[in-house]
């Protein structure tokens, strides 16, 4: 009888050991569990939206100095968590010195192997077709070319003899419309003379030989190459498709010879957005909008703006030089195909209008 209790309270203490074993690994797995998602958290991206910046790693610095930095600067979410990954993977003592700029949507993961890989000394970056100046500044400075401002504070005057197209232009010159729109690769970290001097001479090479001398005559009216560059960069705003720029460059200029406003929203939003289009908060024009008192507003005004008002492309420079006579006088963009609708009339433009933008 000894015997079987003693078999009974063994199987019972036995029973309370599993069951306590059971429930620590129960509760050490849910533990492990909620530690592990909090940790691939906290590794995640800061952001699921793209937003560039700029960090340095300087020669001798700390490995917790450098995980500190990275989440004051917003680029990554949990320096904790960052560095015990680092640790773990043996990381922690691989990274770079140098000036890096880390996209906010990118994992710990992500970045961690940017800085083990070490900074880029070359940055490929395209300026699209139509970016104005402060556009291009901004792009250059978001990818960590340039320091902001550091273009729009630049004196072109000192680079005014180097540059045939620049030599007759009154001081301070005003650069719009010659930062021409290509791929480019810049050192991260340019000084901006050298980033000036690489898009002059770009479009010294590329666009300036078919401006060189070009005069366009319309009656009385005669038009230089700055102002023949001025008409491009509006034909680069009003038009998607190269085969509507011609058409849209000769509607410009009868309206230009006949005394008719040319009546262009994006010289407006040019003036509202203080030189900015692309990067422009707020792009779209209110019909109050419509009266703004600038010169660059093409509804008030007969004329030209006083500058260009983005920095065209070849296809529209060509468009400017060779102007497509046409009937028309008139024209829309469809914002569902941007396919230029043309119109002859006033009262044809009013029906397209109703048509195609429901006005």
């Amino acid at each position: 009888m000894d015997s079987e209790n003693s078999q009974i309270n063994s199987f019972k203490i036995f029973s309370l050991k599993t069951k306590i074993i059971l429930w620590f690994l129960l509760v050490f797995t849910l533990i492990s569990m909620l530690l592990f998602g909090y940790f691939m958290i906290a590794l995640g991206p800061v952001s699921t939206v793209s937003n560039i910046k700029q960090i340095e790693i300087k020669q001798g610095e700390g490995f917790s100095q450098i995980s500190k930095d990275l989440e004051d600067s917003g680029i990554i979410r949990s320096n904790l968590s960052f560095s015990f990954f680092s640790l773990i993977s043996g990381n922690a003592h691989k990274l770079k010195p140098g000036q890096y700029s880390l996209d906010t949507s990118l994992s710990s993961f992500e970045i961690l192997k940017i800085l083990i890989a070490g900074p880029e000394l070359e940055r490929e970056i395209v300026i699209p077709e139509g970016f104005t100046f402060l556009d291009i500044e901004k792009k250059l400075s978001d990818a960590g070319i340039i320091k902001p401002g550091s273009l729009s504070g630049f004196n072109f005057d000192s680079v005014k003899n180097n540059y045939g197209f620049l030599k007759d232009l009154k001081s301070p010159i005003k650069i719009e419309g010659y930062f021409f729109p290509d791929t480019y690769n810049f050192f991260i970290n340019s000084y901006p003379e050298d980033v000036v001097k690489k898009i002059l001479d770009n479009f010294n090479a590329k666009a300036w030989p078919f401006l060189k001398d070009q005069t366009i005559d319309i009656g009385k009216k005669t038009f230089d190459q700055y102002q023949i560059l001025a008409i491009a960069s509006l034909v680069e705003k009003e038009a998607y498709f190269d085969a509507d720029r011609p058409i849209v460059s000769g509607i410009i200029y009868k309206r230009l010879k006949i005394g008719m406003p040319i009546q262009i929203d994006a010289s407006i939003v040019y003036a509202k957005c203080g030189g900015y289009i692309f990067y422009c908060e707020n792009p779209l024009l209110t019909k109050k909008e419509l009266t703004l008192v600038s010169p660059y507003n093409t509804y008030l005004h007969n004329i030209l703006p006083p500058t260009p008002i983005s920095n065209p492309g070849l296809a529209s420079i060509d468009a400017a030089l060779h102007p497509q006579s046409s009937d028309y006088l008139y024209y829309l963009s469809d914002p569902k195909t941007h396919k230029i609708i043309f119109s002859k009339t006033l009262e044809e433009q009013n029906i397209n209008r109703v048509k195609y933008l429901g006005l």
